[in-house]
């Protein structure tokens, strides 16, 4: 039976998300920072795909949103190339389970991509042509970011993930 909330009982909840960083995810200690200023509670495990995801009430929603991040451009050119394969495995199996899944990347834009404003070899067309096939074969939502606007962004698709499978009574729905 689903479950309805008001929008009460759906606030009290969502001010009980607890974001979920992997145990490999290196660099971010910018966006640890910002979740401790803002006051978000994180846990550090391992996640089977992408970098952060989030919890409620000891519930994972991993199977339902992951966020992959990216420090910037040349890192994801050698996901392309040199980790190609680790890269795809962990996107497929995102795929599988029909997780929402997001790209993250840092310090770059479509611009910085077309203007070959990076050090990797690998030429803007090529790049392109990668980040959009992937994104359309594995339903992933790619993200350009400043490092500031990091934490803001990884905060706000948690919660408003979270917040949608409340209201939809999907894979969350066991949350009482």
């Amino acid at each position: 039976m689903r479950r309805y909330y008001t929008e009460n009982e759906l606030n009290a909840l969502l001010k009980k998300m607890t974001a979920v960083v992997d145990t490999r995810e290196q660099r971010n200690e910018h966006i640890l920072l910002w979740m401790e200023e803002h006051r978000l509670p994180y846990i550090k495990r391992k996640l089977a795909v992408g970098d952060y995801s989030v919890m409620l009430e000891g519930q994972t929603l991993e199977s339902d949103v992951t966020i992959e991040r990216k420090g910037g451009i040349d890192e994801i050119a050698g996901n392309f190339t040199v980790e190609r394969e680790r890269f795809e495995t962990e996107m497929l199996r995102g795929k599988a389970n029909r997780t929402q899944m997001f790209l993250l990347i840092e310090n770059c834009s479509w611009r910085d991509i077309t203007a070959h404003n990076y050090r990797s070899k690998m030429q803007p067309k090529a790049l392109l042509a990668s980040l959009l096939s992937w994104q359309a074969r594995f339903n992933l939502n790619i993200i350009f970011c400043g490092k500031e606007e990091a934490g803001t962004i990884i905060s706000s698709i948690l919660y408003y993930s979270l917040r949608e499978q409340l209201l939809r009574g999907g894979r969350a729905q066991w949350i009482t």
